[in-house]
């Protein structure tokens, strides 16, 4: 199985579903065809033009509900020109797997897959049924993939628990040891259009009612304005995990308070870290601005897109409120783009047990977490019926590699397909049996 998983990885890279458009119509041939010589049912959705899911399913005695293994099959854009090597070669060489999606998330949607065909190749007994679903459109919000799937079809998709992406391994974000993340929770999704109206004229004689000047004021005035620092409770269970590697945090280890957590995070610098300013704030990203055409000619018109991501128990439209009221122009609409709230499974359940059991047996000297994930995530879309829904990616890597997730010359080492595959197996195993 070790060089099939490889070959199917770099078979599987060389289809391009650049999204947009996504074209998932030729990956889920691709699996089609695989679950067609493998003997195993399978269903495609068609959301729109090209734009098709497929769900494969072993049926189980049914003393328990489904296990859904989930991963999307879309990627983001990849310029050629900036890579050392073909982002859609899938070339196999230096001990890794090269290719736009290796790591996000062609890579582990292998693993998946594998660990499905086993279970059947293996005539193993499962307790529930199992589903393989591979989706369309996650890169740009899931409405032709997950979302579509769950509010058209969601007879196919009831169960009790969902793997998904999210997680990961990483080797050096502690002194001496790896650390295992669990994804249990992902902040909200809340995507602003602002659009500001003014006067035209000639650009040699400013009037004071430049709509683009007018929406710069404003978004100073909201980028300005941070947002107040907040532990939510699986930010607090990640650094209480995390403690005793990182000595900075030895008082919050002592006497476990917020206030002590935040000043920790303060007092060592951690908080200029983005990606931990990202899991104790509400954050605001300006990523799009749009207005005039002419040098010499005052813009009537001016717009912006924000990306704001908030944590759990943040309400949407409690923020928009303050967006509103920090940007103190009254002349400004605000228009959602679109928006999802926080989402969080709970971690006092078998699942997660028997989750963590595996993952610490194939990594002993590992610390072991939940964290919330900054992004978005399809894992919403089965939190909001219900579902249990976790990432999990048993591979190691160094914290330096998760830059080429959406980055320049993304890759996996064949160790960690091998390896990572062997583990997600022993999951899909336990969960099943």
């Amino acid at each position: 199985m070790e060089n099939e998983t490889v070959d199917i990885l770099s078979r599987y890279i060389q289809i391009n579903t650049t999204n947009p458009p996504g074209n998932e119509d030729q990956a889920a041939q691709f699996f089609a065809d695989i679950f067609e010589r493998e003997g195993i049912a399978y269903t495609t959705y068609e959301a729109g033009a090209r734009r098709v899911s497929i769900r494969a399913h072993l049926p189980g005695s049914g003393e328990k509900g489904a296990v859904v293994l989930l991963n999307h099959m879309d990627v983001v854009q990849a310029k050629e020109e900036e890579w050392s090597f073909d982002p859609f070669g899938g070339e196999v060489g230096n001990g890794f797997v090269h290719g736009r999606g290796a790591l996000d998330m062609k890579g582990l949607g292998i693993m998946e897959l594998m660990a499905f065909l086993a279970m059947k190749r293996e005539g193993v007994k499962l307790k529930r049924d199992l589903i393989f679903l591979a989706v369309a459109d996650e890169e740009t919000g899931g409405s032709s993939g997950a979302r579509y799937l769950l509010e058209n079809h969601f007879d196919d998709f009831r169960a009790d628990i969902v793997i998904n992406e999210g997680g990961f391994g990483v080797t050096d974000i502690l002194p001496g040891r790896p650390a295992i993340m669990i994804a249990s929770a992902e902040k909200g999704l809340c995507w602003l259009k602002l659009t500001r109206k003014g006067i035209p004229g000639h650009g040699s004689t400013p009037h004071g009612q430049n709509a683009l000047e007018k929406m710069l004021l404003a978004l100073n005035r909201l980028l300005g304005s941070e947002t107040p620092v907040a532990i939510t409770t699986p930010v607090a269970q990640y650094f209480k995990n995390l403690a005793a590697g990182w000595d900075f945090l030895k008082p919050y280890r002592e006497d476990g308070k917020e206030t002590t957590l935040i000043k920790c995070l303060q007092e060592s610098g951690m908080l200029a870290m983005p990606q931990i300013n990202a899991m104790v704030r509400n954050t605001v990203s300006l990523n799009v601005l749009h207005s005039g055409d002419k040098t010499n000619v005052i813009p009537s018109l001016a717009t912006a897109e924000l990306d704001i991501r908030l944590l759990p128990g943040q309400g949407v439209d409690e923020f928009i409120n303050y967006v509103k009221k920090t940007m103190a122009d009254d002349e400004i609409e605000i228009e959602p783009i679109e928006t999802n709230p926080a989402s969080e499974s709970a971690i006092d359940n078998e699942y997660f047990a028997a989750i963590q059991k595996v993952l610490l047996k194939h990594f002993p000297d590992a610390v072991l977490t939940p964290f919330v994930v900054s992004g978005t995530t399809d894992s919403r879309f089965f939190r909001e019926k219900g579902i249990i829904s976790y990432g999990v990616c048993p591979i190691m890597v160094p914290m330096d590699n998760l830059k080429m997730v959406h980055g320049i010359d993304e890759k996996i080492s064949t160790e960690n397909m091998i390896r990572g595959t062997e583990i997600m197996t022993e999951i899909v195993r336990s969960l099943c049996t």
